[in-house]
């Protein structure tokens, strides 16, 4: 796929760390990009610093997700790439004594799956409604389309207090190659990425 100016992206959590980095690689090549983020300040700045557009979006809620894409599409015409970066974690661990008291707490339940809604299921939702939108276009050079989601090394290597991370990074890469099987037939391709620890704003915070 060219990367130029006749290209439309989104990407999904690009006002920070890496989906940033993807949006300012992607505006030094041309290409017209929407930033999707739920945090409207620092998207906005995000935005505005690199020529994007930002739409407002909480990857947790359909209706939110739709409207991101509408928005989008308005002003940069249909995306041939999404890059699903949007996503975040918590650390708990699975069960723990304090060494003080000796009480025993464990993982609460609405944690664990609150991480994965955010990292699998959200990245599912957007995954869903691009490929639908790049089904409606004509090839170029062979290819509709590129989806790149974003697991993590925690996928197979995850420390301690990861479980939820680690889950929902792993259902990630799972469900890449089936994804990638469904919409080869329309010229669309999936790929996912497993990047280690590097310094974001979301990692400082970890420290």
């Amino acid at each position: 796929m060219k990367i130029d100016s006749s290209l439309s992206a989104v990407v999904t959590g690009g006002a920070s760390g890496l989906g940033l980095a993807t949006v300012q690689a992607l505006r030094a090549a041309g290409v017209k990009v929407a930033i999707f983020d739920l945090n409207e300040e620092i998207g906005e700045a995000a935005a505005k610093e690199t020529g994007s557009i930002f739409c407002q979006c909480d990857v947790l809620s359909d209706e939110s997700v739709d409207a991101a894409f509408a928005k989008a599409r308005a002003a940069n015409g249909q995306e041939r790439v999404l890059v699903c970066c949007a996503g975040g974690g918590n650390a708990i661990p699975t069960a723990r004594r304090d060494k003080k008291t000796g009480e025993i707490t464990i993982f609460p339940s609405d944690k664990f799956e609150w991480v994965l809604r955010l990292n699998t299921v959200g990245t599912f939702r957007c995954i869903t409604r691009a490929a639908a939108g790049m089904m409606t276009l004509d090839p170029v050079d062979g290819e509709r389309g590129v989806v790149i989601n974003t697991a993590s090394a925690a996928a197979t290597e995850g420390q301690m207090g990861q479980a939820a991370y680690s889950a929902s990074k792993a259902a990630v890469v799972g469900m890449t190659l089936t994804i990638a099987r469904d919409l080869a037939r329309e010229s669309i391709r999936v790929n996912s990425i497993q990047p280690g620890i590097f310094n974001t704003p979301a990692m400082a915070r970890a420290t």
